[in-house]
């Protein structure tokens, strides 16, 4: 694959800062990850997956902060809160651009009580903050793919049209581009996600080849197709300042091959949150970077 032009690559986001939050106790057996919804979106309890062993998932969560230091980034570690289960997912309550930032509507109403405590961080840093508070709107983070030239954003059963709406009118210098995303897959970026300047990280199935259709109907943008055989925690990656967080060896035995060759031009993080992941999350999930 060959380096992204220059337009692209000046514009693709760099980051001095990320925001991540601790992991409750009460991750274990509250989290959302547990629950999906059906076609009338309501709510149905699923059985457990594998209880999570939260000292382990404090100890991976811990390497994942370290790592984000190690890129050179200013990492704030917010308090865990036990009335939050899923707290640590921290991506899903802000969208940030450059010093704007866009205080989400989660979709689950437990997950909303997540966002003050971001908000109030994101102004104390001197950030311009901006919050939905549109009742009929949702919108999640892990929706939102920005390229540094549009938005890309999940219509899906955690974010809305309201929610585009408003983040289009929060951010009207870039596009947004509603790309569909089918139960039961969550968020955008477990289908799509932007693994490079220029380059889009797609699941190697039927919503990634849907995904990328879409994309490259909408946009005035030229990008190039990085496709990921092994799923949807293999699709989800960050990109930090020339270096590429992606999965692990034992959760893209497949997909690890495919960010070597394609991505040979930038350096390599694999990595995987473990125990977080048994909650469905994924790499971009545990933070926020800006």
């Amino acid at each position: 694959m060959s380096l992204p032009d220059s337009t692209m690559t000046d514009s693709f986001p760099k980051f001095t800062r990320a925001l991540v939050r601790q992991v409750p106790d009460s991750i274990r057996d509250h989290s959302e990850g547990v629950k999906v919804y059906d076609e009338d979106r309501w709510y149905q309890t699923l059985p457990k997956p594998e209880p999570i062993d939260v000292a382990k998932a404090r100890e991976e969560h811990a390497r994942y902060t370290q790592t984000l230091r190690d890129l050179g980034l200013d990492v704030i570690v917010l308090p865990a809160d036990e009335s939050t289960p899923d707290c640590p997912f921290v991506e899903d309550t802000c969208v940030v651009v450059g010093n704007r930032a866009l205080i989400t509507r989660p979709e689950g109403e437990p997950r909303r009580r997540e966002v003050d405590c971001v908000e109030n961080c994101l102004k104390d840093l001197g950030l311009e903050v901006h919050r939905i508070h549109d009742e009929e709107a949702t919108l999640e983070g892990g929706d939102v793919v920005f390229t540094g030239k549009e938005f890309f954003v999940g219509a899906s059963v955690m974010s809305n049209k309201a929610g585009r709406e408003i983040l289009a009118d929060t951010f009207p210098e870039y596009p947004v581009h509603a790309i569909p995303v089918a139960w039961p897959e969550f968020h955008l970026k477990g289908v799509a996600c932007c693994a490079a300047p220029g380059v889009i990280a797609l699941g190697k199935n039927k919503q990634g080849k849907k995904a990328w259709q879409t994309i490259r109907k909408k946009s005035d943008f030229t990008y190039e197709p990085l496709w990921v055989p092994d799923g949807p925690v293999a699709v989800d990656c960050i990109h930090v300042n020339g270096t590429v967080i992606h999965c692990s060896e034992k959760e893209g035995p497949n997909s690890i091959e495919v960010f070597a060759e394609k991505l040979a031009d930038f350096k390599r993080v694999p990595f995987s949150i473990g125990e977080l992941g048994k909650t469905d999350a994924a790499l971009s999930c545990c933070s926020l970077l800006f």
